[in-house]
C-alpha cells in the first residue's frame, strides 16, 4: 500500500464509514499562514464603509497536518501571505482542456452519425433500429458504438441514444464490450440528467451479467453527482466491495466530486482522499480540483490555498480551473486583495485568466462594496479584449445601479441586447435592488413589469427584493401585493 507523503496528510486514522464518519482524526492541526491587515486605498465612487475583517478567518476550520514545511516556496507569490484583503462560478471551466480520451471510431462512425443525427421520425423505434441496421455491418466493435452514445448525448438526443444502445448490446455477445456499452450510456445519461433512466441501465447491466465493472460503477457514482444525489453515489461507492471490485483513480474522483457537489463539508469530503492513497491510489488534478471545488463553495480560501500548494509540490500542474476555482474561494472568504496576487501568479505560469477570472474577482469586489476596484477590473478586461458574459454583465449593472450611473447602466442593456445577451431573472433582480435601494420606486415596478412582459420567471430572490424595497418604503399594500402573487405562484407550483 503506498504511504501518503510524510509533508502532508489530510486525516491520519483508521476506521471506515463512509456514511458517518470515515475515520476519526487523530491529532490533526491546522497551522496556515496568517494574513496580515493591509488594505488598499479605495477611491470615493462607493459610500460603503470599509471591508473588516472576513468573519471567514476567525471560523472554525478543518484541522489538518502542517502543509507548509520549513523549506518549501510560498504557494504563490512572494508577497502573497504579507496582503489581506463570492460566489461559485458554474462557469468556472470555460476555456477549460477537455480531457477526452483516444478514439478508435472508425470513418463508418462518422458517418453512421450523421445520419442518426438527421432521422426524424417520432418516436418511430422500428424505422430507427432499421436505420441503425444499414450501418451495422461496417461499424467496429463498442468503439464505434461508444462514440455513436457519446455523441448523440451530447447533441441530447437521449432517446436515440437508449435505443442505439440497446440495438448493440443486444447483437453483442462479448461480455466486456457489453460492460464497456453499458458504462458509456450510463455515463451518457448521467451528462444529460437523466439519473434514474441510468439507474435502471445499470441495474440491468448488472443482473445481466456485464456490469459488474469499476467503469460501470463509477460511471453511475458520476451521474449522482452531477444531480446533487451525493448520499445515492456513496451507497454506489460502499456496494463495490460486495462485488469484489476495488476503486480505482476515476471512481474516487467520480465520489469527491459527487459529495462536493452534494454540498458535503470539507472535512468529510477529504476522507475520500486519505482512503485512496492508503489505498495505494494516488491523485491527480481532477482530484484536487474538485476538492478545491468544496473549498470555493465554503469559502475555505486557507484550505484552498493549501490544497493548490500541494498539488504544486507533488508536480501536478493547475490549469485555468484550478486558479478560477482558488480565486472562487479566496473571493468567498472575503480576501479580496489576495485575488490580485493569484491573478498575477496565473500570469507568471502562462496562463491566461478568462472571463470567469476576471468575472469571480469582480463580483467579490462589488459583494464587499469596493466598487471602483470592480470597475477598474471592468476596463482591465475591456483593454485586454476578453469578450463579457451574461455574469459579467449583471454584476456591471448591478453596480451602476447601486451608485446611480443610471446611464451606464443603461449602456450596459444595450451592449447586452447588441451581443445577443437577454436579460435573464439576475439581471432582472439586479435592477430591481439597485432602484430599490435608491427609492426609485417607478422605475422597480417599470422593470417587475417588463419581467413579466417578457416572461422571465421571478425567483425568491425577486420577490424578497421586492417585499423588502416596498416594506422600508412604507407601501405595505404593494408589498402584500407582492406576497400574495408569492403564495398564489407556489400553491399553483405544488
Amino acid at each position: 500500500m503506498a504511504s501518503t507523503p510524510p509533508h502532508w496528510s489530510l486525516f491520519t486514522a483508521t476506521t471506515s464509514n463512509h456514511h458517518q464518519t470515515r475515520q476519526q482524526p487523530n491529532h490533526r492541526q491546522w497551522l496556515p499562514p496568517r494574513v496580515s491587515s493591509s488594505p488598499r486605498g479605495s477611491r470615493s465612487l462607493s459610500a460603503a464603509p470599509p471591508s473588516s475583517p472576513s468573519p471567514v478567518s476567525h471560523r472554525k476550520l478543518p484541522t489538518f497536518s502542517p502543509l507548509l514545511t520549513p523549506n518549501s516556496s510560498p504557494p504563490l507569490s512572494s508577497d502573497f501571505s504579507g496582503r489581506r484583503s463570492t460566489r461559485f462560478v458554474s462557469k468556472m471551466h470555460f476555456n477549460r482542456p477537455k480531457t477526452t480520451t483516444s478514439t478508435r471510431h472508425s470513418p463508418a462512425a462518422e458517418n453512421a452519425l450523421h445520419s442518426l443525427t438527421a432521422f426524424s421520425g417520432d418516436n418511430d423505434e422500428t424505422t430507427f433500429q432499421s436505420l441503425i441496421s444499414t450501418f451495422e455491418p461496417t461499424l467496429h466493435s463498442s468503439d464505434d458504438y461508444t462514440f455513436l452514445l457519446r455523441e448523440l448525448g451530447n447533441r441530447g438526443e437521449c432517446d436515440k441514444a437508449l435505443l442505439l444502445y440497446h440495438f448493440a448490446v443486444q447483437r453483442e455477445r462479448r461480455k466486456n464490450e457489453r460492460g464497456k456499452l453499458a458504462s458509456a450510456m450510463i455515463g451518457t445519461l448521467g451528462r444529460l440528467g437523466k439519473v434514474s433512466i441510468a439507474k435502471t441501465v445499470f441495474e440491468s447491466a448488472l443482473s445481466g451479467g456485464y456490469g459488474n465493472t469499476v467503469y460501470a460503477f463509477s460511471a453511475l457514482i458520476s451521474a449522482y453527482g452531477r444531480s446533487g444525489l451525493h448520499n445515492e453515489a456513496i451507497t454506489v461507492f460502499d456496494s463495490m466491495k460486495s462485488y469484489g471490485l476495488r476503486p480505482n483513480l476515476v471512481t474516487y474522483n467520480a465520489v469527491i466530486d459527487a459529495c462536493g457537489k452534494g454540498g458535503m463539508e470539507f472535512s468529510k469530503v477529504a476522507e475520500f482522499f486519505d482512503e485512496m492513497e492508503r489505498n495505494g491510489v494516488q491523485p491527480d488534478r481532477i482530484t484536487f480540483n474538485s476538492l478545491l471545488g468544496v473549498c470555493s463553495r465554503g469559502g475555505l480560501w486557507e484550505v484552498a490555498r493549501s490544497l493548490f500548494h500541494e498539488m504544486a509540490n507533488r508536480k501536478i500542474e493547475q490549469d485555468v480551473f484550478s486558479y478560477n476555482t482558488l480565486l472562487d474561494a479566496v473571493c468567498k472568504g472575503g480576501q479580496m486583495d489576495l485575488s490580485f496576487d493569484v491573478l498575477a501568479q496565473m500570469r507568471e505560469n502562462r496562463i491566461t485568466p478568462n472571463v470567469v477570472s476576471y468575472s469571480t474577482v469582480i463580483d467579490g469586489f462589488a459583494k464587499a462594496g469596493r466598487f471602483d476596484e470592480a470597475l477598474t477590473l471592468f476596463d482591465e478586461i475591456r483593454y485586454l479584449g476578453i469578450a463579457l458574459d451574461r455574469v459579467s454583465y449583471n454584476t456591471l449593472l448591478s453596480i451602476y445601479t447601486k451608485v446611480g450611473r443610471d446611464e451606464e447602466a443603461l449602456d450596459v442593456l444595450r451592449e447586452m441586447a447588441s451581443v445577443g445577451i437577454k436579460k435573464d431573472v439576475v439581471t432582472y433582480n439586479a435592477l430591481l435592488g439597485g432602484y430599490g435601494k435608491r427609492g426609485k420606486y417607478v422605475e422597480v415596478e417599470s422593470v417587475f413589469d417588463e419581467m413579466k412582459r417578457e416572461g422571465v420567471l421571478p425567483n425568491l430572490l425577486t420577490y424578497s427584493t421586492l417585499i423588502d424595497v416596498y416594506s422600508k418604503a412604507g407601501l405595505y399594500r404593494e408589498a402584500m401585493e407582492v406576497i400574495g402573487l408569492y403564495i398564489e405562484i407556489e400553491l399553483h407550483l405544488v
